[in-house]
């Protein structure tokens, strides 16, 4: 029972036994039980606040160490010595390396415009027929009729063809109209051949095509036996050299064989179409610069007939605008040719972009190591541990000047960090590299500091030998059996995930500082209870007391009197 309202009038009837007696007694007793667990609990609470700063800038160490025990800092790429007609772009990963490219003249796509029209609403033919599109050897059939408008044809040529071609009406004057054909990639394959199948469209619809007789197939042959030919243009002018043929060369064949030529492919497109009929006929449409329509004309040999004298050709108001054309470009002084401005496969990763015709300039192109992600990440761990070594030293160090003293001074545990980290820090690969010589340095208070100078001149010696001291390498045998070599940034990862994973060193050490609080509370809960208990004990011990000494005083006042009245009464 609580004695705590007794003690109100505790020391009244003895005036010696008060309540400040057993306060003071049970103060002394506090400071000897009770203080000396506060005090640990208060070494407890400082040291589980230290070990989560610790273990919290360990986690930081760890990651900075991560990035660079890892292969992928080590596959970045930097693309230097672009030009206003070249630019290149390098995939993680790709060998370094270096080249040239020069003379660069843009891959083009095909734009072809018809004769002039004064509405997108007139109609474009006299009855019902059909176009063939032909680009990049495939054909679209394009229906009509007496009913169809300029601007209805652009539309079924655009829902027909349009993966390969876009179809457009543009105005060119306040009452003039054109069609405007384009195709939508580059490359010499790309050019388009409208062809009436049925010549029933309005001449401004049709090119100046030379349109020959009719075969049964694309791979009808064209002569029983060899020869030559040549190609001329309206003014009798050869265009190119002559070609030879055979007794297997095919009507498929002939226009590959012009299309593959250089210099005749730069001023006619060759095709092979099929017809409303079912059967083919080769169509030769002029580029642009070039005067239509062309003929064949056989020197030797047996040449069919429907490709010479046979041959009709139409005049109509559609002409190439742009002809369809290559990219070429010289890598290292080789000429390529591509159908596209944009080229990946020449080397595997490695995009080279051309941006415009220039035959003047050279694009000494240098693909190597990025350093900078590098550096970055040495600085990041060099700070990261710098700020450990800091709570470290906080926590270990004895201070003379201050007379401060370290909560872990003494602890194996924790002064055995720092010198683990320092021992990898400080180590010599087998081929007798170091950190040092990559601008790492321990300086004399203990920390890190960065030479990035340092850095980028061993680094420059060799790229691959510093990528395997810093994160190893795995190799693979004949058998294909594989071989793995630890970097430095491996090693000291190990060692560092050892002390902050889950079961690690600090992990242990904040367990047993977290049951040693959780002992400490109960301790102080019983050394108080205990207190407590002994204290009402005395309370109520004291009470008897008084009230025992409170009735002899009474009884000695009674008989003071007594005598004093029997003295006074004699």
């Amino acid at each position: 029972m609580s004695s705590t309202g007794a003690l109100s009038s505790l020391g009244i009837g003895s005036g010696v036994l008060t309540s400040s007696v057993i306060d003071q007694l049970k103060a002394s007793d506090t400071s000897l039980i009770i203080t000396p667990i506060d005090n640990k609990i208060t070494t407890n609470t400082n040291k589980q606040q230290s070990m989560s700063l610790l273990s919290s800038l360990a986690t930081s160490l760890t990651g900075s160490v991560s990035s660079l025990e890892g292969s992928s800092l080590y596959q970045k790429r930097t693309v230097s010595g672009a030009n206003s007609a070249v630019s290149v772009t390098a995939d993680t990963g790709v060998a370094v390396q270096n080249f040239s490219i020069s003379n660069t003249k843009l891959a083009t796509t095909n734009v072809s415009q018809s004769g002039s029209f004064t509405s997108s609403a007139n109609t474009i033919a006299s009855g019902s027929g059909q176009f063939n599109l032909n680009v990049n050897g495939t054909d679209y059939k394009i229906a009509y009729d007496g009913t169809t408008t300029y601007d209805d044809l652009k539309t079924k040529i655009n829902d027909i063809a349009g993966a390969d071609v876009s179809a457009s009406i543009l105005q060119t004057g306040d009452t003039s109209y054109s069609l405007i054909l384009n195709s939508k990639n580059t490359g010499k394959a790309q050019q388009i051949t409208l062809t009436d199948l049925s010549t029933k469209a309005n001449s401004a619809l049709t090119s100046n095509d030379s349109l020959s007789g009719t075969f049964s197939a694309k791979t009808s042959t064209i002569s029983t036996g060899t020869g030559t030919f040549a190609l001329k243009d309206s003014s009798g002018h050869a265009i190119g050299s002559s070609f030879q043929y055979s007794a297997t060369t095919s009507l498929s064949d002939l226009a590959t064989m012009i299309n593959n030529d250089p210099t005749a492919s730069a001023s006619v497109n060759a095709s092979v179409i099929k017809n409303d009929l079912g059967t083919y006929n080769l169509v030769l449409t002029p580029k642009a610069g070039t005067t239509g329509p062309i003929s064949m004309a056989n020197f030797t040999g047996t040449l069919d007939t429907k490709l010479t004298g046979a041959t009709t050709t139409t005049n109509g108001g559609m002409s190439n605008i742009q002809a369809a054309s290559d990219a070429s470009f010289k890598y290292n002084g080789i000429t390529l040719t591509r159908s596209t401005n944009t080229i990946s496969d020449i080397t595997v990763g490695v995009t080279i972009n051309l941006l415009s015709t220039d035959s003047t300039s050279t694009a000494n192109i240098s693909i190597t190591q990025d350093a900078q992600p590098i550096k970055d990440a040495m600085q990041s761990l060099v700070d990261s541990y710098n700020a450990m070594n800091k709570q470290l030293t906080s926590m270990t160090q004895t201070d003379a000047t201050t007379g401060t003293v370290g909560l872990f001074n003494g602890d194996s545990s924790i002064n055995g960090i720092d010198r683990a980290i320092k021992q990898i820090l400080t180590s010599s690969s087998g081929s007798g590299l170091s950190l040092t010589q990559y601008g790492i340095n321990i300086n004399r208070d203990g920390t890190l500091s960065f030479d990035s100078s340092a850095f980028d001149t061993k680094m420059a010696e060799s790229p691959d030998a510093m990528a395997t001291y810093f994160s190893g390498k795995t190799t693979i045998d004949s058998n294909g059996n594989s071989s793995t070599t630890d970097g430095i940034f491996n090693t000291l990862y190990t060692n560092l995930n050892d002390l902050t994973k889950s079961s690690g060193v600090l992990a242990n050490l904040t367990t047993g500082l977290t049951t040693e609080a959780t002992s400490l509370t109960s301790d102080r809960t019983r050394a108080t209870d205990a207190l407590t208990a002994k204290y009402d004990t005395m309370t109520q011990q004291f009470i008897a007391y008084d009230s025992i000494i409170s009735n002899l005083n009474n009884q000695f006042s009674s008989l003071s009197q007594q005598i004093s009245m029997a003295v006074n009464g004699k």
